[in-house]
């Protein structure tokens, strides 16, 4: 990956730098999506370009580009670089600031990020997951305070664990880099306030409603303990079957039938969206 865009730029890695006075460094005010591209395709990138113009809107910080402008940087980006597969970081900063407080005219970076998804056997045996108590400052935007994520990530690889959930200590939420999802009696529920609104998780949902009831609601600590099957979804990890939690197996301590249907639902559908937006197709949103 050799090309980043900068305030208009493509330029080389080594050449894509920001002053120090930058507010998302000095405060880490800023706001940021993250993507990926498989067979050259932008992974559902409308979706993280509403939600990135959301994310910004709750930071008062405005886009130096609307969603049709950027979608060209992204592809443009795409192709200066050769990728077929890898993640897009698009970050929005609070910009120069002079008294290292009040933001100045933001900075946009676009760059390409290496990805290594997830190890096949979390999806066929599931993964563990570690409960912290934690709730994000405004939780729907997608900020680049990830203070609590990073520092427990450490721990949870230690523990086993792929991945580190939030609570309130009655109400769960989120993952520190995940929408969280769990079926009780048939039932699939996911928290709708309160949360990031995930993008895979949407189209998650958008797949699931053949095939199974849904509840858009408040999680409750003690739910999630006694749920049948649980789910948690990103860019990266997809669809990934949960079956502990800290030392507790969930349900019978296996990948459950609504886990393996929905990942199959979800895969067909991300096919047929990378399929339909293929790479020698016209670039468009």
């Amino acid at each position: 990956m050799r090309y980043t865009y900068i305030n208009g730029h493509i330029l080389e890695h080594a050449q894509a730098t920001l002053h120090i006075s930058d507010l998302g460094l000095r405060r880490g005010y800023a706001v940021f999506e993250f993507f990926r591209v498989l067979k050259g395709v932008p992974v559902f990138l409308e979706d993280h370009l509403e939600r990135f113009a959301h994310s910004a809107a709750l930071l008062e910080l405005e886009p130096p580009h609307g969603p049709e402008e950027l979608a060209r940087v992204v592809l443009e980006l795409i192709d200066h670089n050769g990728m077929t597969e890898g993640g897009i970081q698009m970050l929005l900063t609070g910009g120069y600031s002079e008294d290292a407080f009040t933001p100045g005219q933001p900075n946009l970076i676009v760059t390409p990020i290496p990805v290594n998804p997830p190890p096949r056997q979390l999806y066929e045996k599931g993964g563990k997951i570690i409960l912290h108590m934690n709730r994000r400052e405004l939780p729907e935007a997608k900020t680049t305070d990830y203070l609590v994520a990073v520092r427990l990530a450490k721990r949870a690889r230690a523990q086993g664990a792929t991945e580190v959930v939030y609570h309130d200590g009655q109400w769960v939420s989120e993952g520190g880099r995940s929408s969280l999802l769990l079926v009780k009696n048939g039932v699939l529920v996911t928290a709708k306030e309160g949360v990031l609104p995930g993008i895979t998780r949407k189209h998650l949902l958008q797949v699931a409603r053949p095939l199974l009831p849904i509840e858009e609601r408040p999680i409750a600590l003690e739910e999630l303990m006694h749920a049948d099957e649980v789910l948690l979804t990103g860019a990266t990890r997809q669809v990934m079957p949960i079956t502990q939690i800290e030392d507790q197996p969930v349900g019978d301590g296996q990948v459950g039938p609504w886990a393996k249907a929905l990942m199959g639902a979800f895969q067909r559908h991300l096919e047929a969206y990378l399929s339909q937006r293929g790479a020698n197709a016209p670039r468009k949103v």
